[in-house]
């Protein structure tokens, strides 16, 4: 595949094989321009399906003839975003309202106090620029959106107003959220509990300043924790985040807490208790007569009551919920 030219190509379109040359010297003229030349719809539009940057149409309805609507038309058809500059060579009538129709984007007519071409030449180029720095800018996001519907971190882009223009596939999952019910609403909107949090503060402070913020923040409505990452721009802010899974539940914590606390208590009355009965088993057997009961069974019990606490920590500490419900 041939390389792209650095230079904007326009294509000028008139069956007068004079007007061509004439186009064609015209759009050279401007310098930062590549001019192609063809005679008729057909074979614009097989060119505009190649690639073009702007297409010049001449409409003249002296021989040889070139309907500029009917170039329109096909063109349209393969591209219906490059741009159009029509010129029409003075006739009798005027296909101003239907060019417009079909979407033109600069209309020249042709008087004795203009120099048609030059006007034609210089629309062309501004809109070439316009169109190929557009291509540019669209390609770049395309790109970006391939890239970030990779990567496992969730990332979304608000505008200057605080509108979501784009979330990741992992915002959508970490968010709980269809992109779609998103997209161009406000975020204070989309989550207004997240006003109340660090998120308002630190995204308005991201924008204020012009520089990045870094944070850790837990999102109740969701149960979530998010380390968050916010780069701002002029226009907006990008903002990178993960959900941190080992603390994402600060009631969970409390939870545990109150529980070792329990089993704490409960394995050390039964540590007391072993002990107590390794005193009484070390007493009978140097012929004490006054042990009362069966030490060893009493300490085997004690055994296995801090086996079975031990057992119900493990099975808590894999419950992230907190609602483990062993036997007591």
């Amino acid at each position: 595949m041939a390389a792209e030219p650095s230079e904007p190509v326009v294509l000028y379109v008139t069956a007068a094989a004079r007007s061509r040359a004439a186009g064609e010297r015209a759009l050279h003229s401007r310098g930062d321009l590549q001019a192609l030349a063809v005679a008729d719809a057909d074979a614009a539009a097989e060119r505009v399906a190649d690639g073009v940057d702007c297409v010049v149409v001449e409409h003249d309805e002296e021989p040889p003839a070139t309907d500029a609507l009917a170039v329109l038309s096909a063109v349209r058809s393969v591209d219906p975003t490059v741009p159009v500059v029509v010129l029409e060579r003075a006739t009798g009538s005027s296909v101003a309202a239907d060019a417009i129709g079909h979407d033109v984007t600069e209309y020249v007519r042709e008087t004795d106090s203009t120099d048609a071409l030059a006007t034609v030449a210089g629309a062309a180029e501004e809109a070439a620029s316009s169109y190929r720095a557009e291509q540019e800018v669209a390609m770049v996001n395309d790109i970006a959106r391939t890239v970030y519907e990779r990567v496992t971190d969730g990332f979304f882009a608000l505008n200057a107003d605080w509108e979501f223009t784009y979330l990741n596939a992992a915002a959508e999952d970490s968010l709980e959220v269809d992109r779609e019910d998103v997209l161009g609403r406000n975020i204070w909107s989309a989550f207004p509990e997240a006003a109340d949090h660090a998120f308002y503060d630190e995204y308005h402070r991201a924008m204020a300043s012009q520089e990045p913020v870094t944070f850790r923040e837990h999102f109740p409505p969701l149960g979530k924790t998010f380390e968050v990452r916010a780069f701002p721009a002029e226009n907006g802010l990008s903002v990178h985040f993960r959900t941190v899974v080992d603390e994402d539940a600060p009631a969970r914590d409390n939870h545990l807490l109150e529980l070792t606390k329990v089993l704490s208590t409960d394995l050390s009355a039964s540590l007391d208790r072993l002990r107590a009965d390794l005193a009484a088993v070390e007493a009978a057997r140097d012929g004490d007569e006054n042990v009362d009961g069966d030490p060893v069974a009493d300490a085997e019990q004690s055994v296995e009551r801090m086996a079975d606490l031990v057992a119900r920590a493990e099975a808590l500490a894999r419950d992230p919920t907190g609602n483990y419900t062993g036997d007591e």
